[in-house]
């Protein structure tokens, strides 16, 4: 029977974890240990729209609070640089697997020349727009939206709230890791101490202190599909830059470069494969594209996910389960994911868990990650950006791990919503609407040519400046969260509500 609980690691995974099985399970004894010694990694943080609804919905926590604390800017998703278009616009609503009523055909097939108006989302973002204004002149905030913040101030807050509902924390280095038949035992720390528990969480980031360390679970690795290994961070203090609500992933010579909007910091780094470039030449290119660029560190990780994140009474979440470089964005929202998956698996286990559950989970989890490494493969297979010895070797040699039959089916049919069902996993977090972004974003051709009537081409000419019209009229980010973060500003309680998958 499970009653104690510890969660190894004091990081946004850690602290996800911790807080998911406290509010939910509120009479389980959990325990965090971390080491500030050892630190996180502390880059800025992009996020998908599921986190402020699992963090106000399923956590509890407090939107005003958040808020005027850890002052995140709003994201409506992410602009490409990205293929031979100018730009695109990957947002969280439907741009392209909808089909007007008006029209034959879902949108994806009115979008091959541009499609910075399919929605308005992808209107606002086109305008750096990030709300429409309400009657009251306030902005209309809606639940398909996502955060940027940095990630310090986010983690120190997810601490505060912990202590609060009754997490402990403990702090201290692990000594040594003692096993038996069932699993680990207990943790034995530098100060002497030891700390039993019934159940283990590993949130010890790419140390994986318990599943890899202790388990030495396999690690199979996406080297295939997904190259980069390194990453150089930086960023400079903002001026007079406009504050973006987007997320910017810019091709770079050997990988690509992320922007991440703060309030008065932007964040910028450098995701690059070592064998085409050297640390040295990849800050420069950082430099030399960014000149307002402070000082830098160098993060390396290695793509991939152990075997299984569910062993024995061990179970890994964030990093210590796996890792994929951010361009979707996904970290903390298979965190969220499976910390809530823990939660239903002790709920429906009645706190006895069974091998086949174990196994379940396992499965999911395997497939969650398989689904982030096939959809970023398709960003490399088809960015035709930049000639350069990377890009090329790319679009060559890429493993699309599992996006063969989505990529036979669109070249061959277009942007076609028939047979979405067959091609996709249930549990796919992308979407149809994912794929379609970047396959009509990165201008992949199709061999089905579509040409629209001239009354259907006016309808969507006039349906775009419909959009163009309504994003024009919105509020720019700055105003908005001028008025979200006053006093004055109320949310309404049932505003976030958890989402039925959590």
């Amino acid at each position: 029977m499970i009653n104690k609980i510890v969660v190894l690691g004091g990081g946004s995974a850690g602290f996800i974890s911790a807080l998911s099985l406290k509010q939910r399970l509120p009479h389980l004894d959990v325990t965090v240990v971390r080491s500030k010694s050892i630190g996180i990694i502390g880059v800025g943080e992009g996020t998908t729209f599921t986190i402020p609804n699992f963090f106000h919905g399923y956590l509890g926590i407090d939107p005003s609070e958040f808020h005027r604390t850890v002052q995140p800017t709003y994201k409506l998703g992410i602009r490409f640089l990205w293929g031979p278009r100018e730009r695109f616009h990957y947002s969280f609503t439907s741009q392209l697997d909808i089909r007007y009523t008006q029209l034959s055909k879902a949108n994806g097939y009115f979008c091959r020349d541009a499609f910075d108006y399919a929605d308005l989302t992808g209107a606002m973002m086109a305008n750096g727009r990030c709300f429409e204004v309400q009657n009251d002149g306030g902005p209309l905030v809606n639940t398909n939206v996502a955060y940027h913040f940095e990630n310090e101030p986010m983690v120190e807050f997810l601490e505060m709230f912990a202590l609060r509902v009754g997490v402990k924390i403990y702090e201290g280095k692990v000594n040594r890791v003692e096993c038996d038949d069932d699993g680990v035992k207990a943790l034995h720390m530098e100060s002497g101490e030891s700390l039993s528990a019934d159940f283990f969480v590993d949130c010890s980031g790419f140390r994986s202190e318990l599943i890899g360390k202790t388990f030495e679970e396999p690690f199979i690795d996406y080297k295939s599909s997904l190259w980069c290994d390194k990453a150089v961070v930086g960023g400079w203090d903002r001026t007079d830059e406009p504050l973006y609500p987007f997320t910017t992933a810019e091709t770079m010579d050997a990988g690509w470069c992320w922007q991440i909007e703060h309030d008065s910091w932007i964040n910028r780094g450098y995701v690059y494969d070592s064998n085409f470039i050297s640390d040295e030449e990849a800050e420069a290119e950082l430099r030399r594209k960014n000149p307002k660029t402070g000082k830098t560190r160098i993060v390396p990780f290695t793509s991939g996910r152990y075997r299984n994140a569910w062993v024995k009474n061990v179970v890994a979440i964030g990093n210590a389960a796996g890792f994929v470089e951010p361009l979707e964005a996904t970290a903390l929202a298979i965190i969220c994911d499976h910390a809530s998956a823990v939660v239903r698996t002790l709920v429906d286990g009645n706190f006895e868990i069974t091998p086949s559950q174990i196994k379940c989970f396992n499965e999911y989890n395997a497939i969650n990650w398989d689904c982030i490494r096939k959809f970023l493969a398709l960003h490399y297979k088809f960015n035709t950006r930049i000639d350069s010895p990377f890009w090329r070797e790319c679009m060559a040699n890429v493993d699309l791990a599992g996006a063969e039959d989505i990529v036979e089916y669109y070249q061959e049919n277009g942007p076609s919503l028939l047979w979405v069902k067959s091609l996709l996993d249930s549990t796919d977090p992308f979407g149809w609407e994912g794929y379609l972004a970047m396959l009509v974003g990165q201008d992949v051709p199709y061999d089905r040519e579509f040409k629209p009537s001239d009354d259907e081409q006016a309808i969507w000419e006039a349906l775009k400046d419909e959009m163009l019209r309504r994003a024009s009229s919105a509020m720019k980010q700055e105003d908005a969260l001028k008025i979200i973060r006053s006093e004055s500003w109320g949310w309404r309680p049932d505003f976030y509500s958890s989402v039925s998958r959590w």
